[in-house]
């Protein structure tokens, strides 16, 4: 730990977090040590502080510093101060940047000169998580880091999308890192801290609030290059976070939506104000396209059929497609991450459909064959929504409103829920809002109990 961390830490809890002080105390002084031995009369110079602000500065000791110092050595947490080298230089761009960045992770990956982040409503559509999952895989694929927040539905689904690229991502949260916030994303912020980073302007145990939200989104924009919108209503806080984005120079995306849903709202104004349309991650991509251009050149040289096979890829999850069966996100990729060597064979032979036809099935083999339970430890580690989504199955088949009624939970958390079970091969959704359960609970009919 460094010999400043406990004066910046103390500075950051006497001025506070999100505050634009910060900046004016560091145009008059170098290290925050030198604030902290300054005499009242000096650090008044600054001309910026109330008489709030006065008194906490008289009033303050470094105790409290020392100890979140203790506890983040005792969580294994790093202390990234606004005076090291591994801080982002692109937080430095912002007007109130963080003193202290508490991270859990890879600290070189808030360095990274490529980032994008993806925000959007809690209460996302299927439509929404499955853009916002397909957007963030593709982009990661590219070698861009995903910055998002870490909440439920279109933040959690960009941050599942990048770790199924096996790429890297970022979740800012609104709490201190150790406090229990969203604890159905438990297991997500163990695979981020795996593969990318988990931080917080916030200390260990801080707990969330309303203004901690807002505060940190300052931080995802402030992170990032650009910043795309999936899904937000007419007052979503997703939208002040594209504020910020374009206070702080950021670019600003957003995904066109239906225009008589209310999680659309938001984000098809930004369009009509002048954010950029995004259908796909291509359009991030060739609007950034000298960030990393020759690389993705190279990439798609060295594997055309692979390139060839997530052509197809793609189709199965456009929604403009109603009469595609629809697959699992999971099964769907591995259908052609297993075919992928046969693309060209197989379009050439497209015509012929008795050679043809046992070729489509190949792969099917491999997806029909989940294991008929769930173990009791695979079904532990999901979330208690899902649990409940799951032994809310009273038959193989079920249609949506059955499955509301039965969980008794709210119809958008069920969806949310579906989609992510989706693409974990627990279901398979099938014509007219209807669910196939593939691999069931035990306690469920189709289980032991």
């Amino acid at each position: 730990m460094n010999n400043q961390n406990a004066y910046w830490i103390w500075l950051q809890e006497t001025i506070g977090c999100g505050s634009r002080k910060i900046s004016n105390i560091l145009s008059n002084f170098t290290f925050a040590e030198d604030f902290y031995r300054a005499s009242l009369e000096e650090k008044l110079m600054c001309g910026c502080f109330s008489q709030k602000d006065i008194n906490k500065l008289k009033n303050t000791s470094l105790d409290n510093a020392r100890k979140t110092i203790n506890r983040c050595k005792e969580c294994e947490i790093d202390i990234i101060t606004i005076g090291d080298v591994a801080y982002p230089k692109r937080l430095m761009e912002i007007d109130s940047p963080p003193a202290v960045i508490y991270i859990k992770g890879n600290k070189d990956v808030l360095r990274e000169d490529f980032s994008v982040a993806m925000v959007g409503t809690r209460t996302a559509t299927p439509y929404g998580t499955r853009s916002a999952f397909k957007i963030a895989y593709d982009l990661a694929k590219n070698d861009v880091v995903i910055i998002s927040g870490g909440a439920l539905g279109i933040d959690t689904f960009s941050h599942r999308g990048a770790l199924q690229a096996d790429g890297k991502t970022v979740c800012v949260l609104g709490c201190g890192i150790e406090y229990r916030y969203l604890r159905e994303n438990d297991e997500l912020k163990k695979q981020m801290i795996r593969k990318g980073a988990v931080i917080s302007e916030y200390p260990p145990d801080a707990r969330a609030s309303r203004y901690t939200f807002p505060q940190r989104n300052r931080i995802i924009s402030g992170l990032s290059k650009g910043v795309l919108i999936v899904e937000a209503g007419s007052k979503s806080g997703s939208l002040i976070t594209a504020n910020l984005a374009l206070e702080q120079g950021r670019d600003v995306f957003a995904v066109p939506g239906d225009i008589s849903s209310s999680v659309s709202f938001g984000t098809n104004e930004l369009i009509k104000d002048g954010a950029k349309a995004v259908t796909s991650a291509e359009d991030i991509l060739k609007f950034y396209k000298g960030d990393k251009r020759e690389r993705r050149k190279t990439k798609r040289t060295a594997e055309p059929k692979k390139e060839q096979a997530f052509e197809q890829f793609d189709i199965i999850f456009d929604n403009t497609f109603d009469n595609v069966k629809a697959e699992s996100f999971y099964s769907a990729k591995r259908s052609i991450e297993n075919i992928a060597p046969k693309v060209p064979e197989a379009m050439k032979t497209k015509s012929k459909p008795k050679t043809a036809k046992p070729k489509k099935k190949e792969p099917k083999k491999k997806i029909e064959c989940p294991p008929e339970k769930i173990s009791e430890e695979d079904f532990n580690d999901l979330s208690e929504n899902s649990q409940k989504v799951l032994l809310a199955f009273d038959s193989d088949v079920m249609h949506v409103d059955r499955l509301v009624e039965k969980s008794g939970l709210p119809i958008n958390i069920v969806h949310s829920v579906l989609t992510q079970l989706e693409m974990y091969d627990y279901i398979e959704q099938l014509d007219g809002r209807n669910y196939k359960l593939l691999r069931s609970p035990n306690g469920s009919p189709n289980g032991d109990g």
